[in-house]
C-alpha cells in the first residue's frame, strides 16, 4: 500500500489579506460601512466583507472609493448559530433548521462559515453535535477576534481538529467580527491567488488555498512526497499536528518540514497534516489541513 499528501495549496506566489467578518451601523457595529472600509484599508488590507447581521449591504455603493476588493456576505443570525454567507448572491433568510441554511447558503453558490464556535459562557455558542450533524459547509472560525472581550474562548482549533478527524473536510477561518475600532486587525485571513478579484478570492477560500493568521506570515506551503514543508517570515516555533489534535513535531525555527513515517498503515492512522506557526506576542498562523491518503 502506498500513500499520498492532498494538499490544496499551489505554486502561486501572491497572497492577499482580508477580513470575511465585518460589521457596521447596517446592524449593531458602531462605525458606518465608509469608515469600516477606510479603517481596513489603511492598515493594508487587500480585501474586506461587511457582513451585517441579516442583511446584505451591496458593496458595489462603496467600491469606487476602495482600492480594497469588497465582497458581499451576510452573518445570519436569527433563530439559532450564526453562520457566515461569504460573497452571497442573494440574502438567506434565517431559519431554525440550520441544515436549511447551510443549503440554500451554498445553493446560493456562497462559502458557508460556521461562525465563532467557542463563544459563550459554556463555550457552546455552536453545539458540536450540530456541527456534525451539518453537512455541506465550507469551514469553521478557527479563531474570532472579539471574543478576546467575550465571554468563551476566541480560538476553536479543538472543534476544528475533532471536526476533522470525524472525517469532515473542512478549512480553518479567521476573523475579526469587528463592531467597533478597537476589534479591527485581531485575525486575517491570507490568500494565495494570482489576483485579488472577487472569483479569485472566492476560490482560494472555498477550496483551502488560503491560511489564518493573528500575525505571522507565511511565505509558502507545499506538499511534495510525503513530507510537508512550511516555510514563514517570522515564526519563532512551528508545530505539526493531526488527527484528534496530536502534535507530531516541534521546531523551533521560522521554517520547517514533517514527514511522514514510512509504515503505511501508520502515516494513514495520522488522517491529516497542519502547522501552527507561532510567533512574538502570541500571534499565531494556521495552515489548512494537508490530507493523508492512500494512492489509487
Amino acid at each position: 500500500m502506498s500513500i499520498r499528501l492532498k494538499s490544496s495549496y499551489s505554486n502561486i506566489e501572491s497572497w492577499f489579506r482580508g477580513n470575511l467578518h465585518t460589521h457596521t451601523t447596517e446592524s449593531d457595529g458602531s462605525c458606518p460601512p465608509e469608515v469600516v472600509i477606510a479603517d481596513y484599508e489603511s492598515r493594508g488590507y487587500d480585501f474586506l466583507c461587511i457582513s451585517d447581521h441579516d442583511i446584505l449591504v451591496d458593496p458595489n455603493q462603496y467600491q469606487q472609493d476602495t482600492s480594497m476588493t469588497l465582497i458581499p456576505a451576510v452573518e445570519v443570525t436569527a433563530h439559532g448559530p450564526h453562520i457566515q454567507q461569504v460573497n452571497a448572491n442573494d440574502r438567506v433568510a434565517p431559519n431554525p433548521d440550520r441544515q436549511v441554511v447551510v443549503r440554500e447558503i451554498v445553493a446560493d453558490q456562497s462559502i458557508c462559515i460556521l461562525n465563532h464556535p467557542n463563544w459563550g459562557a459554556q463555550y457552546n455558542h455552536f453545539p458540536h453535535d450540530l456541527m456534525e450533524s451539518l453537512d455541506g459547509y465550507h469551514g469553521i472560525e478557527i479563531y474570532n477576534g472579539v471574543i478576546q472581550r467575550l465571554h468563551g474562548a476566541a480560538l476553536a482549533s479543538d472543534r476544528w481538529d475533532r471536526l476533522l478527524s470525524d472525517g469532515h473536510r473542512l478549512w480553518g477561518y479567521g476573523n475579526d467580527d469587528s463592531h467597533q475600532p478597537g476589534d479591527v486587525e485581531i485575525a486575517w485571513n491570507v490568500v494565495q491567488a494570482e489576483d485579488c478579484t472577487v472569483d479569485q478570492i472566492d476560490a482560494g477560500l472555498r477550496n483551502g488555498n488560503f491560511y489564518a493568521s493573528t500575525g505571522v506570515t507565511i511565505s509558502s506551503i507545499r506538499a511534495s512526497g510525503t513530507t510537508v514543508y512550511v516555510k514563514t517570515k517570522d515564526a519563532q516555533r512551528i508545530r505539526f499536528v493531526s488527527k484528534l489534535g496530536v502534535v507530531q513535531s516541534v521546531v523551533d525555527e521560522a521554517e520547517a518540514s514533517y514527514t511522514l513515517p514510512e509504515d503505511s498503515t501508520q502515516a494513514l492512522s495520522l488522517s491529516y497534516i497542519r502547522a501552527e506557526c507561532y510567533g512574538s506576542g502570541g500571534s499565531v498562523a494556521w495552515t489548512q489541513p494537508i490530507f493523508i491518503e492512500e494512492k489509487a
